[in-house]
């Protein structure tokens, strides 16, 4: 502690008010260490978040893209090391919030408790302290600097009037009255010096005697600040040291060294007989090794040229089915007998109902893969024409039906045959007019002539061809040979 009271420092009257400042500027800090700690936990949060997603992209990535195997497996395994560190930072981030934040905010109200008047009541009641204990002090102050100053003022006066004395006595136009009056004026002022000095000494000493109790009330509202600011000082420390040993957690981790303890070991376990192992698993199935059903001799059968009729449900059929395609390959050269490309067969595992949605079978007629009824040569110039729906072909100019090739086109533009359901049952009869006369090539086909009435019984299949019944005859014929009553031509 100063020994001169009046020297600036902590003993001047109103310098407390560095220790009010301090205990304000130490709430202040617990305040800034709960908003570090919450910014911390949301970049905690984020980066948990990031982590989650990334684990989470990537493990969907390698599962759609990435055989099964060792590659995958390691991985995997690495993309869950980031889910698991995702889960300690987000651990990190409920301590930050539920440990640090929660017990410091706590702290602060208990150490601070608002008011209505003058701010925080703590920090009230030290100002109020520290003002009561300088106040008997800072009245003797303020009465011996203003005896001081009245001392001081006399003391230059008395200076003055001894320089007019000494001026009045040298000077012999000075009246032996006025020489009087300078003499009674510097006398005066003499008194008035010893007085003021006296007051001022007297103030002085009171001033003195006080010291002692000013300083001890001084004192014991100094080491409240002091005790306050030692509680506020090691409740922060103590919260740093607890974040401390959460932010260590991260690097101690038990479960997360464990982890990569298991990670190295699966890894240096993917090694080159592993890889060896993934691959030979890669060839039974996708490589040399895999079981394949060679090419043997099948011996012929009737049923192989069976062909199911238009409208027909293979799910049921056995034996041998043909299907009709269209090849729009350019490379298939147009001949006169206008052939089909090979069809696709399909070997069921019963030859029971083989053909029966048929009109007729065809199992005299000989094994070849082409139908040369129902392809045209100008197919290709169809081909690009608008699908869906089903167009009637007018006939050539010129054309007449014993010219036999060139017939019109049967079109190839129509509708899919896959949405047609099941085909056993007829599910269209409506009348139609034949627009052009036709000789069936096939059994299982009607002959038309131009202007008679057919019923069409079902929709065109994809080549073209509905089943018909005219005079009693069901059978097969192409559906641009006829028009529907009530269709534009």
């Amino acid at each position: 502690m100063a020994a001169d009271v009046l020297a600036p420092g902590f003993w001047e009257v109103g310098s407390y008010k560095h220790n009010v400042k301090r205990f304000k500027d130490g709430v202040e800090q617990l305040d800034d260490y709960c908003k570090m700690s919450r910014e911390r936990a949301e970049i905690e949060a984020k980066y948990s978040k990031m982590l989650s997603q990334h684990a989470e992209k990537w493990r969907a990535h390698v599962d759609r893209t990435v055989s099964a195997g060792s590659v995958k497996t390691v991985w995997n395994e690495l993309i869950g090391e980031a889910t698991a560190l995702s889960r300690v930072h987000n651990s990190l981030k409920d301590c930050l919030i539920d440990d640090i934040v929660n017990e410091t905010t706590t702290y602060r109200k208990n150490s601070l408790h608002t008011s209505v008047f003058k701010g925080p009541k703590e920090i009230r009641e030290i100002e109020d302290h520290f003002e009561k204990a300088q106040k008997p002090w800072k009245k003797l102050v303020d009465k011996m600097e203003d005896k001081r100053g009245k001392y001081y003022n006399v003391c230059r006066q008395e200076k003055s009037a001894l320089v007019n004395l000494q001026n009045c006595q040298t000077d012999t136009s000075v009246s032996p009255d006025a020489a009087t009056k300078f003499r009674e004026r510097h006398e005066k002022l003499k008194e008035e010096v010893q007085r003021t000095k006296v007051d001022y000494q007297k103030t002085l000493t009171n001033l003195n005697e006080y010291k002692n109790v000013y300083m001890e009330a001084m004192a014991h509202v100094f080491k409240m600040c002091q005790e306050k600011e030692m509680d506020r000082s090691q409740f922060l420390i103590g919260i740093v040291q607890k974040t401390q040993r959460h932010y260590a957690n991260i690097i101690r981790n038990s479960q997360m060294s464990g982890l990569h303890q298991q990670l190295e070991q699966s890894i240096r376990s993917a090694d080159s007989e592993a890889v060896k192992r993934d691959l030979a698993q890669w060839s039974s199935v996708n490589g040399v090794d895999a079981f394949s059903e060679w090419p043997s001799f099948v011996e012929y059968s009737p049923e192989i040229r069976n062909i199911a009729a238009r409208g027909g449900s293979t799910k049921d059929a056995g034996g041998v089915i043909l299907t009709r395609q269209i090849n729009r390959s350019e490379d298939i050269p147009s001949t006169h007998s206008n052939t089909l490309p090979s069809v696709a067969v399909n070997t069921a595992s019963s030859h029971e109902d083989v053909g029966k949605s048929s009109p007729k079978s065809s199992s005299e007629s000989d094994t070849s893969t082409f139908d040369s009824r129902k392809h045209n040569s100008t197919a290709n110039k169809y081909k690009n024409q608008p699908q869906n729906t089903t167009q009637i072909q007018p006939p050539p100019v010129g054309w007449h039906p014993s010219d036999g090739p060139d017939s019109p086109p049967l079109s190839t533009e129509t509708p899919d045959s896959a949405k047609y359901g099941d085909f056993e049952e007829f599910t269209t009869s409506k009348p139609a007019v034949v627009l052009y006369d036709y000789a069936p090539a096939e059994g299982d086909e009607i002959a038309l002539r131009k202007g008679e009435m057919i019923e069409v019984l079902t929709e065109p299949d994809s080549l073209g061809w509905c089943t018909g019944r005219v005079s009693g005859n069901v059978g097969l014929f192409p559906a641009s040979y006829v028009q529907c009553q009530g269709e534009k031509s």
